[in-house]
């Protein structure tokens, strides 16, 4: 019956565009008008004549209401720019929020603005941009509704802010060369939303709704009269020159390289892009977070590299994290997660007339470890109804094998927004099959979920079957050889009283048998209570029953292993949070009961400082604290970072971490230098050191210069 009313929504008429989603005109410069100078003073006389966006509505804490501040949004734009201008009024600017200064900071904890441009109008993907009250940029690609959010892009554009003595206000360009559009098509998807931390409060132009998610691009309203829009030939070209020196204390050898190499984006039509690296580098790639494992899967790390983030969500893939049959973290990594060279890459992405399509090809260089390789995928999706799709994905190469290796599959992805009137209703599915040179015959995989993601009611059903030969060479697959059969329900209404805003009650249960059906893993988890306090502080009560069945022993730690067998272990877990629009915040976590053969505690702290918008501060500690018949344990990891803002376009930022196992400390140290959007400087420190010993101990030392700029024709 669910299925039935999931494809009668989908198919039913919608009411007409005009009826439920907001329209403005937007304000074309005219050769004897200026366009404005984007600084943060909004005195230009454009912004003047230009007409007004309208209204904001009340979305937190009081839906519908008229906002607490007033906020005027104005847009105009001309052949090469689109521009945005907003006042963000506030009888008590001391209460601003402003405390973000750096490009693609968390700004979480400020007050800020947000918008979408659906250049394609589409309903389904979007680029995102934002500013915080003290100036700091952000902006990502949003794909399949919302579905995923691709944070780390980085597109060329401009921002500045200004507290003023009536409140904030910011001016923004967005050039047209920075985002892809079809000059034919007059009309844009656009939604804006204001934020006011201190309240907790958000206001939006389109879908004021709690229950609607922002960046659900379906419910965007829409900007009309874009018309004479240009991009020049849509080329930019990015040379960049490295210097790098290193040095192995270990083995007390050094080293120094100098290298150039550049990246080239072609848009061919307005629809379609061709990327190309040449002698790829990512020098200034942040490193990733310290973990330690202790489980008997492999651990997930994301992607942080831009040109595998550029226009990364033509290949996402069947709405899974278990299953990922094109990883792009593996390019460029050998087996032991050491980088090898990539000599070349290139990518050809595009939508037209309702499909999508992406491929990319990598050529990896020769490494200590192994010989170079080629590397290969390829997508196809189709845009069917309103905010479906339907692809089929392939790729092939072995990051760390010559041997044949070839991934290829389908998935279906239905959307609605407009079941049962107003809920949103998801289905999400795929079949995957690997064909490797000494693969084995049982190399299947396939799933399907139907997930209601809305605001007071949430709940999901999935099933799952990854068979024991399934492996994506040039992908990710946690675990193999199992069905997976899941579910949650979640409860989360508003309460809006003086005290709590919101209360939160949650169930979920994963069962996990092997292809014969007997069980490996079961855990169900309750959340009797969350509360969502007006303050913006929360408490979270989680209790979790699990079994597991070994069917081999496995090494938790070194010297101390679980042994094979039948395990059943109950476990509680509190969580406590404090809100980030506060100068120091604090999040911590207590987790106590059975585990395995034995008994563990877990511990996580974490305090964060923000004084003003030059400085920050954090740290985290993590420990696991087990004692299990074959011995005991105790797993430290400690994260410190901390940073200074000379101003929105230079920073400093430092992140420390160590981990009781390795005894290894890291410390990675970034001055970032944005000399104008497209032109910017790093330097770059990683030293590590090792604390096995009684004082500390150099191990490895790398230095990197990298300087790069962007031509644009």
């Amino acid at each position: 019956m669910i299925l039935t009313a999931l494809l009668a929504a989908l198919v039913a008429p919608s009411p007409p565009q005009a009826a439920r989603v907001p329209q403005s005109r937007v304000h074309c410069i005219a050769e004897s008008q200026r366009a404005p100078t984007v600084d943060g003073d909004l005195s230009d006389e454009i912004w003047a004549v230009a007409a007004e966006l309208g209204p904001l509505v009340q979305v937190e804490p009081v839906r519908g209401a008229a906002p607490s501040e007033p906020t005027v949004v104005k847009l105009c734009y001309d052949e090469r720019n689109l521009y945005l201008a907003v006042w963000c009024d506030d009888s008590d600017p001391s209460g601003i929020r402003a405390t973000q200064m750096q490009r693609d900071a968390n700004l979480d904890p400020d007050d800020r603005v947000e918008f979408l441009i659906d250049p394609f109008l589409d309903r389904r993907n979007a680029f995102w941009f934002q500013i915080g009250a003290a100036g700091s940029l952000g902006d990502a690609l949003v794909t399949r509704n919302g579905a995923t959010f691709n944070k780390p892009w980085d597109g060329i554009f401009q921002g500045y802010a200004r507290i003023t003595p009536r409140g904030w206000q910011a001016e923004l360009a967005i050039p047209f060369a920075t985002i892809n559009f079809d000059p034919r098509q007059t009309s844009w998807g656009f939604n804006l939303r204001r934020l006011i931390r201190r309240r907790t409060e958000e206001a939006r132009w389109a879908s004021p709704d709690p229950r609607i998610v922002f960046f659900w691009v379906a419910n965007a309203g829409t900007l009309t009269g874009l018309e004479g829009l240009e991009q020049g030939l849509g080329v930019d070209l990015l040379p960049f020159a490295v210097g790098r020196a290193t040095r192995d204390h270990r083995s007390d050898s050094s080293g120094e390289d100098l290298q150039a190499g550049a990246d080239l984006f072609w848009k061919i039509t307005p629809n379609t892009k061709l990327s190309l690296s040449l002698n790829t580098d990512f020098a200034e790639t942040e490193v990733d977070e310290r973990r330690v494992n202790l489980t008997r899967f492999p651990l997930f790390f994301p992607e942080r590299r831009d040109f595998f983030l550029e226009d990364s969500g033509v290949f996402q893939f069947g709405g899974s994290t278990d299953v990922i049959p094109f990883f792009s973290r593996r390019i460029g990594l050998d087996r032991n997660r050491e980088k090898v060279p990539i000599d070349a890459a290139a990518k050809l992405t595009g939508q037209t007339d309702g499909w999508n399509f992406g491929v990319l090809d990598a050529q990896t260089g020769d490494s200590d470890t192994q010989q170079g390789r080629n590397l290969f995928t390829g997508r196809v999706s189709r845009n069917i109804l309103e905010q479906s799709d339907v692809g089929v994905i392939w790729t092939s190469g072995d990051p760390s094998s010559n041997e044949r290796a070839d991934t290829y599959g389908a998935d279906l992805n239905l959307r609605t927004n407009e079941f049962l009137g107003d809920g949103t209703l998801r289905w999400n599915s795929y079949l995957l099959r690997t064909d490797n040179e000494t693969g084995g015959g049982k190399d299947t995989a396939w799933a399907g979920k139907l997930s209601y993601p809305n605001d007071q009611f949430n709940w999901s059903i999935g099933t799952a079957t990854i068979e024991e030969d399934f492996d994506p060479k040039l992908g990710f697959v946690a675990r193999t050889g199992i069905r997976r059969h899941d579910g949650s329900y979640t409860w989360r209404p508003r309460l809006n009283g003086e005290l709590v805003r919101q209360y939160e009650a949650q169930v979920e249960a994963n069962w996990v048998t092997g292809i014969d059906g007997d069980t490996q893993t079961f855990e169900a988890e309750i959340q009797p209570f969350g509360l969502y306090f007006e303050s913006n502080d929360s408490v979270r009560l989680e209790l979790a029953a699990t079994r597991e069945v070994l069917l081999a022993p496995f090494e938790i730690q070194d010297g101390i292993e679980v042994a094979s067998g039948d395990y059943r272990f109950d476990r509680a877990r509190l969580e406590v949070e404090s809100s980030d629009r506060r100068a120091l915040s604090v999040e911590g976590s207590f987790s106590v009961g059975e585990y395995w053969d034995g008994r563990a505690q877990e511990w996580f702290a974490s305090l964060a400082w923000r004084p003003s918008g030059h400085f920050l501060a954090s740290t985290e500690w993590e420990r696991t604290d087990a004692r299990l018949a074959d011995g005991s344990f105790t797993v430290d990891v400690a994260r410190l970072s901390f940073a200074l803002f000379a101003s929105n376009d230079v920073s400093w930022t430092n992140y420390v971490q160590w981990d009781s196992v390795s005894e290894l400390v890291g410390w990675n140290s970034r001055l970032w230098w944005i000399f104008q959007p497209g032109t910017q400087a790093y330097l770059v420190l990683n030293q590590g050191w090792s604390s096995a010993g009684p004082h500390f101990v150099g191990t490895t030392t790398e230095v990197a210069l990298k300087f790069g700029t962007t031509f644009r024709f």
